[in-house]
């Protein structure tokens, strides 16, 4: 049995959500990037870090907050012989027919290249592109005195 074909998965969550974004994505900062794929354009990263800390603060949580997480998944080395772009699509569609969330994915070999892996930062929430507003759907309310109805209209 050959050991050096092991595969694993590994999960990180992120606290900097548009750094690892911009780090794994970089052709400056990746010596052997084949291919990026995302599925949604770069402010949707501006908006969830935006979302995930005002949430975050408002719960009174104590830590960091988390904005987002990554997976990196090792490949067999075979698989270098595809073609990277339609590779990478073909892995990060799998995963998005199941979770349905916004994501970037990159693929790449490590320094020394014995390790092939994909990098994929997914949200754990729906970007909302708009304020939610919510209206109370009763009528009857209390006060120290106890229920009085309000009408509408």
């Amino acid at each position: 049995m050959n050991r050096r074909n092991h595969s694993f998965v590994m999960e990180s969550k992120l606290h900097d959500v548009k750094g690892r974004v911009d780090y794994i994505s970089s052709p400056k900062r990746q010596e052997n990037l084949y291919a990026v794929f995302s599925n949604v354009e770069d402010s949707y990263w501006d908006l969830l870090t935006e979302q995930n800390q005002r949430d975050f603060a408002k719960s009174g949580t104590e830590g960091t907050c988390i904005e987002a997480r990554e997976l990196i998944i090792m490949l067999p080395p075979s698989l270098i012989d595809y073609d990277h772009e339609i590779l990478l699509k073909y892995m990060t569609s799998k995963f998005l027919e199941k979770y349905d969330v916004g994501c970037c994915a990159a693929l790449h070999h490590n320094k020394s290249k014995t390790n092939l892996h994909i990098h994929l930062i997914f949200s754990e929430r729906e970007i909302r592109q708009e304020v939610e507003r919510k209206i109370a759907s009763r009528n009857m309310f209390y006060n120290e005195s106890g229920p009085f109805a309000i009408s509408c209209g």
